[in-house]
């Protein structure tokens, strides 16, 4: 009896881990679908430009797929003009580089870490001209295995508002808004000097969360504050990047979290809407939905490039730190197969 009923509690457990967890991957799956077909003829994905299909090269890898070669090769070919159009354009093409395996320091025949590099103020330790573009830079700096100049982190600590958010363009008057600040955190994650940045905006994004567990842009933004599937996927990758889980208590607003939140966007079709009011497929909302779902973070990294370092800014660098933060999903099927292993421990003790 003690046998059956361990190999029963074994079972029950392992279900609960991995029914979610399945749940998940399908939901990927289906939005990968879904993206694949929006690949048009010269390898670009629908969207605004080639900031949309980095976004979308993004989301095969996280998603566990590999990324189509011709959009790759589209966004290589984007380097020499999008690629030099801004620091985060700069950054948005690393990203894509490093997730897809490619080697950013001669990307479509551009070396990206050294373009970055000239977008970097030593005056005032920013990269670019706001704090967006800022955040971006510091991701694409860690995806390449490189750590930018201690001023670069400081200058985005210091551009942290009183409520514990970051503004687009670093101004008070403009507020804090969840996409920014989420994209901060993640930037920030795992840096020792940053911890008191980092509560602050923990507690600023759990104050802008909805009674259905989502998160808007911004709860005072003129456009409303209803939940958005953007929103959601940003903080959700902030909450994994600071090591929890957006389907924990933690994150709970009655019975909703912002994992079922973003789950509740998606269509039929695969795709995600932006918003409930606005229930059509959106590209942009499926493209950043897929790595918060797969539980993952950015930087999306297959590759490191240490080449990077002496090309990212004429400066000190920092000491490596440790505290990033795994992916959700991975975590939850090891804690399965160590539940597994104690009921046939527990079948042999029996």
């Amino acid at each position: 009896m003690r046998r059956v009923l361990a190999l029963f509690l074994t079972i029950i457990l392992s279900a609960i881990i991995w029914q979610p967890v399945a749940a998940q991957s399908a939901a990927v799956a289906a939005a990968l679908q879904w993206v694949a077909g929006q690949q048009q003829a010269d390898g670009s994905f629908a969207g605004f430009g080639p900031g949309d299909t980095a976004d979308a090269v993004v989301a095969f890898v996280a998603g566990g797929q590999q990324p189509p070669a011709s959009a790759v090769n589209y966004l290589a070919g984007q380097a020499a003009s999008y690629g030099t159009s801004s620091a985060g354009a700069t950054a948005k093409l690393i990203l894509a580089a490093v997730a897809a395996g490619r080697d950013p320091l001669n990307f479509g025949g551009v070396n990206l870490a050294r373009q970055l590099g000239s977008t970097y103020s030593a005056t005032t330790g920013q990269y670019g001209s706001d704090v967006y573009g800022h955040a971006l830079a510091l991701l694409a700096i860690k995806a390449m295995g490189a750590q930018p100049p201690a001023a670069a982190i400081d200058r985005l600590i210091s551009l942290q508002l009183r409520d514990g958010g970051w503004s687009f363009d670093g101004a008070a008057a403009t507020g804090s808004d969840t996409n920014t600040t989420a994209l901060a955190v993640m930037a920030l994650a795992g840096r020792a000097r940053a911890a008191d940045a980092l509560n602050a905006a923990r507690a600023y994004l759990r104050g802008q969360q909805n009674p259905d567990g989502g998160f808007p842009y911004s709860q005072t933004s003129a456009f409303g504050n209803a939940s958005d599937a953007n929103s959601t996927a940003a903080v959700a990758m902030a909450i994994i990047a600071l090591g929890e889980d957006p389907s924990g208590a933690a994150w709970k607003q009655g019975d909703a979290t912002p994992l079922s939140a973003l789950a509740a966007f998606q269509n039929s079709s695969g795709a995600f809407r932006y918003q409930n009011a606005m229930p059509d497929d959106n590209a942009l909302a499926t493209y950043q939905a897929i790595p918060a779902l797969a539980g993952r973070a950015l930087p999306v990294v297959t590759t490191s490039i240490p080449a990077a370092q002496s090309l990212i800014a004429p400066a000190t660098a920092l000491p490596r730190t440790a505290g990033e933060a795994q992916p959700v999903a991975p975590l939850l099927a090891l804690a399965g197969l160590l539940l597994i292993v104690v009921g046939k421990a527990l079948q042999r003790r029996a």
